[in-house]
């Protein structure tokens, strides 16, 4: 009689390295998270006009194309590629303990 529940040797022996890889990828991840928020310009302030609140110029309407746009596009990509592999990692970790 074939136990259903039995984990198959591919899962015990790949998961684990799999674990390990998501943890070095989020170790550098996150290095990479830290030096771009280092790289941001700080110091600007978005207060716009104080009298008619206009606070469109064209800097800030073509911010997208400079420097500091091209960091923060960054730095969402990382975010995301974070969470995919904070999950990646947590699904590698349960699934071997689940059967």
């Amino acid at each position: 009689m074939y136990n259903f529940l039995a984990i198959p040797n591919w899962i015990t022996t790949s998961f684990p390295v799999f674990e390990r890889i998501c943890l070095v990828v989020l170790a550098l991840l996150s290095l990479v998270l830290v030096v771009l928020v280092f790289m941001q310009i700080t110091g600007e302030s978005d207060s716009g006009n104080v009298i008619t609140g206009n606070q469109d110029s064209y800097y800030s309407q073509n911010k997208g194309g400079s420097r500091e746009g091209r960091i923060t596009r960054l730095i969402y990509i990382v975010l995301g590629l974070i969470a995919l592999f904070c999950v990646l990692y947590f699904v590698f970790l349960k699934i071997p303990k689940l059967f």
